[in-house]
């Protein structure tokens, strides 16, 4: 039997840019916004923001669908370990950050996640903006 693994955008990369993201958002988020947010962390530019932090590769959009695949199994590799909280109402099940997803993300001091947190801290202030976005006006057509 064959394995067949994959770093980029694996369970761990993503899981690891979303504990950034509930520490830097500090608040709840829906699975669906998390893929959001995790998007314009990567593609930064196409919401306005500061030069991305991945290469803007053709067809990177596809990787929405890839990442709402994905961010599952990321969130239960977070919340297993008790990286992050996840919490279930009568609205449906959302995650946030605990005292461990910060003490998590603090370890990060690669030149990427440093990278990464002034994206988040541009993300952080338009939050509203991102979270808006549509899929459409991503990819020029609305």
């Amino acid at each position: 039997m064959t394995l067949k693994h994959s770093s980029f955008n694996s369970p761990v990369e993503i899981g690891t840019r979303i504990a950034l993201i509930l520490t830097s958002l500090d608040q709840r988020f829906a699975l669906d916004d998390l893929v959001i947010l995790d998007y314009a962390l990567l593609y930064s530019k196409e919401f306005g923001g500061p030069d991305n932090l991945h290469p803007a590769l053709p067809n990177h959009i596809a990787e929405i669908a890839h990442r709402r695949e994905v961010m599952p199994k990321s969130l239960s590799f977070l919340s297993k370990r008790g990286l992050i909280q996840m919490i279930v109402d009568e609205s449906g099940y959302y995650y946030s950050a605990n005292e461990n997803t910060i003490d998590f993300v603090s370890c990060l001091q690669s030149p990427y996640f440093k990278r990464s947190w002034v994206r988040l801290n541009w993300v952080s202030e338009n939050i509203d903006k991102v979270l808006s976005t549509k899929i459409l006006e991503l990819k020029g057509l609305s």
